[in-house]
């Protein structure tokens, strides 16, 4: 049910990718050659999966607001991979951007992915005009100062360093699950009942960091080829992981006992539309690649 729910998602987000880039230059080919590869696209699938148990937001904003999520991200995956950054060579099972494009191209698409992910939401008929700036806020700060891009700056600031549990944390919480509750919370505009969402706002960040604790295991656990992308970049940068800090059976207990806690969290809900969100918190914490 849950590849079905998944793979549906997919699909209608990988149409409306293609339908708001186009094809009419080397940047636009850029562009797309990130945001419609071999992806999961993890975060459209919690965009949907809670919104439905939200009456209040159409099935095409879902779709747009999943497809503004997948865009931001996929600017940020060709960012981090920049030599500047993280130089890593595979994203998702074939050569990064920067390595296919160029470094400045790789860039310029990053730049206009993350633009474009605002003006869809800018340009979604259904949203009323307050839930745009609601989406639009919502988003920023996820990926601004406070939130992705500072835990990135983190990330690279704790390079060559022990540091310890709490610290890495803090790094994940802002890295990757910052958007990740960002997505959660996508589902939920429009609607008014406040004790749902402060409950799907818990779920959203144990499910966001269970998701880079995951993701610390499996660059220990799996390789290259399953993972499709680079296994040894946090040896190569010289960066403790959550793994690597605590050992792979603690950390593996860590990312399940969060999975348990945001399903508890959504158990609480009562709701009998909830069974995605029940079942993406599973396949977060227990996925093999």
């Amino acid at each position: 049910m849950l590849e079905q729910f998944m793979s549906h998602t997919r699909h209608q987000v990988s149409t409306n990718i293609e339908k708001h880039i186009g094809d009419s230059n080397l940047i636009e080919e850029a562009m797309k050659y990130s945001a419609i590869a071999e992806s999961k696209m993890i975060r459209a699938a919690l965009v949907c999966a809670s919104g439905k148990i939200n009456n209040n937001i159409s099935d095409r904003s879902l779709i747009n607001l999943s497809t503004s999520i997948e865009l931001m991200h996929t600017y940020s995956l060709i960012h981090d991979d920049l030599p500047s950054m993280d130089n890593d060579n595979l994203r998702r099972g074939k050569a990064s951007s920067h390595i296919k494009y160029g470094e400045a191209n790789a860039i310029l698409a990053g730049d206009a992915l993350q633009a474009l992910s605002y003006e869809i939401i800018s340009d979604d008929n259904d949203l009323s005009s307050n839930e745009k700036i609601i989406a639009i806020k919502s988003l920023a700060s996820a990926c601004g100062k406070n939130g992705m891009v500072y835990g990135q700056y983190l990330d690279i600031e704790s390079e060559s360093k022990l540091i310890d549990k709490g610290s890495i944390e803090n790094i994940h919480s802002l890295k990757t699950g910052k958007l990740m509750e960002c997505s959660v919370m996508f589902g939920q505009i429009g609607n008014t009942n406040k004790k749902a969402k402060e409950i799907l706002n818990s779920y959203g960040k144990k499910i966001g960091l269970a998701f880079q604790i995951t993701d610390d295991i499996l660059e220990i656990t799996s390789d290259r080829e399953t993972l499709g992308k680079s296994t040894d970049s946090d040896i190569k940068n010289h960066k403790s992981t959550y793994a690597s800090v605590v050992g792979i059976d603690n950390a593996i207990e860590k990312s399940k006992s969060l999975s348990e806690k945001a399903i508890a969290d959504i158990e609480t809900l009562s709701s009998t539309k909830a069974d995605m969100l029940i079942e993406l918190a599973k396949y977060i914490a227990y996925r093999d690649k």
